[in-house]
């Protein structure tokens, strides 16, 4: 059976209430990410808004290209707020899309290695993230 992917969901501000209900690892959504932009240059451009606990992007199977899509988990809400409030961002000559988000936290028993390597893969707005 394949584990379980994570779900991210941009919560807009005035339903930072509903956070109440459980524990959430916070982050930004990119996208439109230059494709010769490498996990290394990602990680330096957000790092200055925060500690990052993971920095991933999408990469397509058939291709081995990235799909533009990349994910950055800060250690709270509002280093998360601060990169994405900072804008607008541009990486690699690309001006970058950001949305902050939530995502209900894993145990690290829960997670398995993949999971914690894998960029967002599901989103309530299909133009945020793709498959």
């Amino acid at each position: 059976m394949e584990p379980p992917q994570r779900l991210y969901i941009h919560l807009p501000e005035k339903y930072e209430g509903f956070q109440k209900l459980g524990e959430w690892d916070h982050g930004i959504v990119i996208t439109d990410l230059n494709p010769l932009v490498t996990l290394g240059e990602l990680h330096n451009y957000f790092e200055k808004f925060g500690t990052i606990t993971e920095c991933v992007f999408r990469i397509d199977d058939s291709s081995g290209w990235p799909k533009g899509v990349g994910f950055v988990r800060y250690s709270s809400s509002e280093e998360a707020k601060a990169a994405e409030e900072a804008g607008p961002h541009c990486l690699g000559g690309f001006p970058l899309w950001i949305n902050k988000v939530v995502t209900p936290k894993m145990s690290v028993q829960n997670r398995s290695d993949s999971q914690l390597n894998t960029p967002p893969c599901q989103s309530l707005r299909k133009d945020l993230c793709v498959n």
